[in-house]
């Protein structure tokens, strides 16, 4: 299973969490990305991904075509699974109850019930997004 080629070539470029914060704000469009920092832009981009991992956009795809954003619907849940597995077990080592933990998550990532929490907390932990195949992101 695979992401996009140019959502691949992101993640390698900048990383996993970069580009998945790059694909939750622009996904699902055409996004230039420019050479310089005298734009808004660059700005936006910026304020998403960070400074550095800008530069590193910028190096790669400035001044060229747009670049499509993917959605990558899938690969974004896989990593919201992801991190409420995460969050779950921390809890759990805080000292929470099961159901504590599970209530924390449900307010923390808003809008999602208390039994879809459940479920996802007691299936197989999600692989990376790298590994969904295109055809299912969409």
């Amino acid at each position: 299973m695979r992401l996009p080629s140019v959502i691949e070539d992101i993640v390698r470029l900048i990383g996993h969490g970069k580009a998945m914060q790059l694909v939750a704000e622009f996904g699902g469009q055409d996004l230039r990305i420019p050479k310089t920092d005298q734009s808004d832009t660059w700005a936006a981009i910026e304020e998403v991904i960070g400074a550095e991992a800008m530069k590193i956009l910028a190096a790669e795809y400035g001044g060229t075509e747009p670049v499509y954003i993917a959605m990558c619907f899938k690969a974004m849940k896989a990593d919201r699974n992801r991190r409420m597995i995460t969050r779950y077990d921390s809890l759990i080592k805080e000292g929470h109850t099961g159901r504590g933990a599970v209530s924390v998550i449900v307010r923390e990532f808003r809008p999602i019930s208390y039994r879809q929490v459940e479920t996802i907390i007691n299936a197989p932990t999600p692989g990376p997004s790298a590994m969904i195949e295109q055809a299912q992101l969409f």
